[in-house]
């Protein structure tokens, strides 16, 4: 099982990559104010997917305002039953 700590590091790693002209990201940072357009959300997105063997639906990406918001919603998808957190995709 990935700890919340966990998927917020590595959550909070992959945003920083793609908003490189914001520096101060945290947790607490609205994902709107980074300036990160949909192509890049789109291969964020894909990204999380991947590396934690979830799928984030549309409406709940909707919802989704903070980095925080997104970590969360990667801890919903791993508790729901039938979700892989296969340590090979989540990197080790």
């Amino acid at each position: 099982m990935t700890s919340r700590t966990e998927i917020n590091t590595r959550v909070l790693g992959l945003i920083a990559r793609y908003a490189r002209e914001n520096p101060e990201i945290d947790l607490d940072t609205p994902i709107d104010e980074l300036d990160i357009d949909s192509l890049a959300m789109f291969e964020i997105v894909y990204e999380i997917e991947e590396r934690f063997a979830v799928e984030l639906d549309e409406i709940t990406l909707g919802k989704i305002a903070t980095v925080r918001e997104l970590a969360d919603a990667v801890r919903r998808e791993l508790d729901t039953p039938g979700c892989g957190d296969s340590s090979a995709r989540a990197g080790g």
